[in-house]
């Protein structure tokens, strides 16, 4: 996905930068880190009964202009714009999950493979809740940590090269993906339709908002806002009403151009409600 006329300007604006960062390693760690700080995982758009677009111009128009945040479609869709801008050479690449209590899921991620100096890096800002802050680099067997967190990439028999995330005393699968497979825009826009149309895609059934912070994360999760400070977390029901879409706007910094009664009832959907 390319895109001359990337708003680069705009997007460094958005993530807090003033300056854009070279096409090297230091660059890609602090672009990773500040988009991840920055700009929110979300899929409320989904639950206002909107479409979601992955053509470049849509994705600058909602999370730049809209001050929006997005699913891995987006958020990596963005970043993706933006590494090709800055000159860094990358690519999608679409991922299995297997952070599914029932079990591996389809290929419905998009994660992005950088190439710098003939090293490979793992970028991903669109994961959520367990997601990466910084790039991981692409060698096997080796945990990297970050922000108090840890990961690793291992390679399975059966589903390629897995990312998992260190929980307790044991590393979780996160997702699975195969670096040496193309991936083409029209795979992600299948993904990205079923995923945000399917009636029983997660994306559907639950409201998901996620920010990641250097000290934790704050997340929603239907009407649950839960912060997780240095390993500690305090949890609470946002009421209905006015005072939801307001709690979005302070905790997530989304500007949300529509009334707590546009959403469609979560009752509907089969998710768990207030």
């Amino acid at each position: 996905m390319t895109w001359n006329g990337f708003p680069l300007q705009k997007y460094l604006e958005r993530i807090g930068l003033s300056l854009p960062p070279g096409a090297d390693e230091q660059g890609l760690q602090r672009l990773h880190s500040c988009q991840a700080f920055s700009i929110p995982f979300e899929n409320l758009d989904i639950h206002l009964g909107r479409s979601i677009s992955l053509e470049p111009p849509d994705l600058a128009a909602k999370i730049l202009e809209r001050n929006r945040g997005g699913y891995c479609f987006e958020l990596n869709g963005i970043f993706l714009l933006a590494l090709e801008a800055l000159e860094f050479t990358a690519r999608p690449c679409a991922a299995r999950v297997l952070y599914r209590p029932e079990g591996p899921g389809p290929r419905t991620h998009e994660a992005i493979i950088v190439t710098i100096d003939g090293r490979n890096w793992l970028a991903d800002v669109g994961f959520g809740g367990p997601g990466l802050r910084l790039p991981l680099r692409m060698v096997q067997d080796q945990i990297q940590e970050q922000y108090g967190e840890r990961y690793r990439l291992k390679r399975d028999r059966d589903f390629g090269i897995v990312l998992q995330k260190e929980s307790g005393n044991e590393f979780l699968n996160l997702y699975a993906f195969n670096d040496s497979e193309l991936t083409l825009a029209v795979d992600l826009e299948m993904a990205n339709h079923y995923t945000s149309t399917w009636p029983s895609s997660v994306f559907r059934l639950h409201r998901m908002c996620s920010l990641a912070r250097p000290w934790g994360r704050v997340t929603l999760s239907d009407m649950e806002l839960t912060t997780y400070r240095d390993g500690q977390s305090v949890s609470r029901t946002l009421p209905a009403g006015p005072a939801y879409v307001a709690a979005i706007s302070e905790h997530f910094g989304i500007d949300l151009d529509a009334k707590y009664e546009e959403f469609i009832p979560l009752e509907t959907s089969g998710a768990r409600t207030a």
